[in-house]
């Protein structure tokens, strides 16, 4: 009877131990898994930050290239409710050298007109929910970029920062 006490007993202190080795086990795979997933994606980021800071060096280093700030538009998006409006304000990285300044008139140029109309143009049918992705936002610069170019007759625009980027 007294072997049949002790071996309860052991039993019994076996239980906990095999269920803290289990709880241990599985947070330390769930503790690895976690730190290379994490890992993994910090990687593809630096990668991404790399590659647009080594595009935005060689746009800084270019003496053919000149930026051409745009003011702020207000422009209605293709939402359904029709009430979604984009406050968007664009730097054009364009080929060549600035025109002088005391070359221009008062007013808009034919050239910040056919600009303008191809932005309004290519913006006016795009939705909110589409923008408010970066694959969206990508996208965006991707077609104006083609539409101003086309606009312009050549291949004058090399690349469009944002400088303002409302969506309300």
């Amino acid at each position: 009877m007294a072997e049949e006490v002790t071996k309860e007993t052991q039993k019994k202190k076996k239980k906990p131990i095999l269920m803290i080795v289990v709880i241990l086990a599985v947070l330390i795979i769930g503790g690895a898994g976690a730190f290379f997933f994490l890992n993994k994606g910090s990687s593809n980021s630096a990668k991404n930050t790399q590659t647009q800071s080594a595009s935005s060096e060689s746009v800084m280093n270019d003496k053919n290239v000149h930026i051409k700030n745009l003011p702020s538009m207000i422009v209605n998006l293709a939402n359904p409710s029709g009430d979604r409006y984009l406050k968007i304000s664009l730097a054009l990285v364009m080929n060549g050298k600035e025109k002088p300044k005391g070359s221009e008139s008062l007013g808009d140029t034919l050239e910040d007109a056919a600009i303008k109309n191809a932005i309004i143009t290519v913006i006016s049918t795009k939705t909110s929910d589409t923008l408010l992705t970066l694959s969206g936002k990508e996208e965006l610069k991707k077609q104006l970029i083609k539409a101003i170019n086309n606009a312009l007759g050549e291949d004058t625009v090399k690349d469009i920062y944002f400088t303002d980027f409302i969506i309300q």
